[in-house]
């Protein structure tokens, strides 16, 4: 019977798919030491003595103190790629938690260089110590046919005293030219590697040799560059070793931070602390939402944010707050920019890529592309996602160790923190408005048409002489009327602007009912057209036809009187000239707003039910600003309601009339929303979805003012509710 017979140069092109890079084939040798319960490890990099980089020259020497292999442990263990062992027992001898699992280590010493020499030493019952070593010459893979065509001897003998436990990897014959820029690369990758908050509880310890590299023949020196931009910045514990990777200490550097645990079902609980201003921890309370059907839950997740202003010296300011004044404006800058990002951890180390600046993972970038006054960057959040194993958690890594499967898990995740970030940010825009930091934007024209009246100007002329008098006073009134006439032009454009994008709300629903209706005349019409040359004839497609005739017209004309009822509904919003104000039926307009709106309340299961105390509600004004009032609000009850795992899902439109006025109070069962969120619902900008533009209430107010009525959000509620008012019809 056939077998499957692997070919030698699969260790290499496995090799080359597994690991992306020579960082990336270093920092699995890393993990390899710490499952090896090594106190740390330590790297050598030595580049050619005369800096030419052909040939066969170059060597990384990799070594830990861990425990070592026996003999036994490299016939069974390292000579067996994708072994189960690190499956089956996840904790090493010493309790920390495993991260190797694919049996990635060898393919990275054969992506690193040609040739390997392992030495290991290991404890053997009974026996002092015992020393293993293996020469490998990767390129024999190369050229031998199957790959259990090729022996690699093992020699073994006793330790000698005074000898330590541990593995020593030289890989020699490097396949890469280690540049400067690419020796900066592995030591951000290696100073982000481990969490800076668990490596000191963790106590594992990275060191990297660069010694070797010299100014007159590399064209660097390349000791510097480990400590870097944190050779500037004074730390606790004297004169630190010049090998060693620290990972700055950003998680104490932030201007904002929050902090917290979302459960196994999604809530978070969690705080926020502002250090510019009073620095103390505000709770943060976010109900669970429901699982969208793409998604799965991935299981309980710690979570840590910085986030930063970077305008002005509010970078310096916070560096000089927490006494590291030793580094310069820019230098402060480029520190956060090596920094910055949101990194996925499991048990301390982070999984590559993400936390990169290349990888926006979270697409803060096009968000705030979409609204850059509202959105964070992702130059102004670092932050730490610690997830669970990939059994509690549903996050699996791929096999090329190159981030997480995009499954479910994945995806509850994303929305999870981006969430949670747009809760952050309203708070920090909030502040920032409050503490005049920004600028506070407002699109209500009602003051500015009351200081085009520039009546303190007038009273002031007022005390001039009479023959000044009479000819400022003129020009007043000529700039008065000016600014009226501009504001006017103002008022009509955003009303235009207000159209268009109540318009925007319902197009997916307009392109459904459109095609629907119009596909049902389509295919009927031409089966008409098609029968009609029959129509008389005596046989039985004649009288088939004749008979269906009327039922098949009946239905073109239904479907076409819905197609002109749907154009008739968005005539309001389409943006054309006002006219006078009209009276119309308030119950009308919000039955025309439910029905293009019926697909999505369908889909989510969302009933709706109108209240109406007495006769129909007559109101004078515009039937298109009391659209888009109502088609906003329920945009957002829809979207909100379709997270919450609420049932049933209910949006209720109350009516009330008195003397003067009709009153529509429009509820949703959905989230509750945050008191301190309550001064902002209607400012521009302002936004609690993910990718939310913020303009939608701010829109529904500026309409309901054009039609002399009114929005307002009602805090005493017990369900989430806006009121809308308008002037009542005067009685015939």
């Amino acid at each position: 019977m056939p077998r499957l017979r692997p070919r030698a140069r699969i260790v290499r092109t496995i090799g080359d798919q597994l690991i992306s890079g020579p960082e990336a084939a270093l920092i699995e040798l890393v993990k390899n030491a710490f499952d090896a319960d090594s106190p740390s490890v330590r790297i050598t990099i030595s580049p050619p003595a005369d800096g030419i980089w052909t040939g066969d020259n170059g060597t990384i020497t990799v070594s830990d103190a861990g425990h070592g292999m026996s003999g036994n442990d490299l016939l069974e263990k390292w000579f067996e790629p994708a072994t189960s062992d690190k499956v089956e027992r996840r904790l090493s001898p010493k309790n920390r938690t495993m991260l190797g699992a694919k049996g990635v280590g060898r393919f990275a010493t054969a992506r690193l260089g040609k040739r390997l020499h392992l030495r290991t030493a290991r404890k053997i019952p009974g026996h002092r110590l015992e020393i293993s070593e293996i020469d490998v010459n990767w390129d024999r893979f190369e050229q031998a046919t199957y790959l259990d065509q090729i022996d690699i001897p093992i020699s073994t003998k006793p330790g000698g005293r005074g000898e330590a436990q541990g593995v020593r990897l030289e890989i020699h014959a490097l396949r890469d030219k280690w540049t400067k820029k690419q020796l900066e690369q592995l030591i951000r990758e290696l100073r982000r590697l481990a969490s800076p908050i668990r490596t000191r509880e963790d106590e594992f310890r990275i060191y990297l040799d660069l010694s070797g590299f010299h100014e007159e023949i590399h064209g660097f020196d390349g000791q510097p560059l480990v400590s870097g931009l944190l050779a500037g910045i004074e730390e606790e514990g004297g004169q630190p070793d010049p090998t060693e990777i620290r990972p700055f200490g950003i998680d104490r550097v932030f201007h904002y931070m929050v902090k917290g645990t979302f459960d196994s079902k999604g809530r978070f609980k969690g705080t926020l602390v502002n250090q510019r201003g009073d620095a103390k921890a505000q709770p943060i309370d976010i109900p669970a939402s429901e699982l969208q059907p793409e998604e799965a839950s991935c299981g309980k997740v710690n979570l840590r944010l910085n986030i930063y202003d970077r305008e002005g010296n509010a970078i310096v300011e916070l560096f000089e707050k927490l006494g590291l004044g030793g580094i310069g404006r820019l230098d402060a800058k480029r520190v956060l920019d090596e920094n910055i990002g949101i990194g996925i951890y499991r048990n301390g180390f982070r999984i590559r890529p993400y936390g990169d600046a290349e990888t926006d993972w979270l697409e803060l970038e096009r968000m705030r592309v979409q609204n850059p006054s509202r959105k964070l960057g992702l130059n102004q959040v670092w932050g730490l996602v610690e997830i669970q194993g990939e059994k509690e958690s549903g996050l699996v890594e791929r096999s090329s160790r190159e981030g997480l499967e995009h499954n479910g898990a994945f995806e509850r995740l994303k929305r999870l923190v981006t969430e949670l970030l747009a809760q952050v940010e309203s708070i920090r825009q909030d502040f920032r408005q409050t503490a005049g930091l920004s600028r506070k934007s407002t699109v209500d024209t009602g003051e500015m048409r009351n200081r085009a009246n520039l009546r303190a100007t007038t009273r002031a002329v007022a005390d001039l002489p009479l023959r000044y008098r009479n000819r400022i006073e003129r020009a007043i009134k000529q700039d008065s009327v000016a600014l009226k006439t501009s504001i006017a032009e103002l008022e009509t454009y955003q009303q235009v602007l207000a159209s268009r994008s109540t318009l925007g709300l319902v197009v997916s629903q307009v392109l459904h009912d459109g095609r629907r209706y119009l596909s049902d005349i389509s295919t009927r019409s031409k089966r008409l057209a098609d029968g009609a040359p029959r129509l008389e004839e005596q046989s039985a497609f004649g009288s088939h036809f004749r008979a269906s005739f009327g039922k098949e017209a009946k239905s073109v004309h239904s479907s076409a009187g819905h197609l002109s009822k749907l154009f008739k509904s968005l005539d309001p919003i389409s943006g054309k000239k006002r006219g006078r104000p009209k009276i119309f039926s308030v119950e009308e307009i919000i039955d025309r707003c439910i029905n293009l709106y019926g697909d999505a309340l369908g889909q989510l299961s969302i009933e709706s039910d109108i209240q109406s105390a007495g006769n129909t509600a007559l109101v004078t004004g515009y039937e298109s600003d009391l659209m888009a009032a109502v088609l906003n609000i329920i945009d957002n009850a829809v979207h909100w309601l379709g997270s919450s795992p609420v049932r049933p899902r209910r949006i209720r439109f109350a009516i009330s009339q008195s003397k003067q006025y009709v009153r529509l109070a429009i509820s949703n069962n959905g989230p509750v929303v945050a008191e301190r969120f309550h001064a902002n619902l209607f400012n521009p900008g302002f936004s609690l979805k993910t990718e939310g533009s913020g303009i939608g209430l701010a829109i529904a107010r500026e309409a309901m003012r054009a039609s002399k009525g009114d929005v307002a959000f009602d805090s005493e509620a017990e369900e989430t509710t806006f009121v809308i008012e308008m002037r009542r019809a005067p009685a015939k």
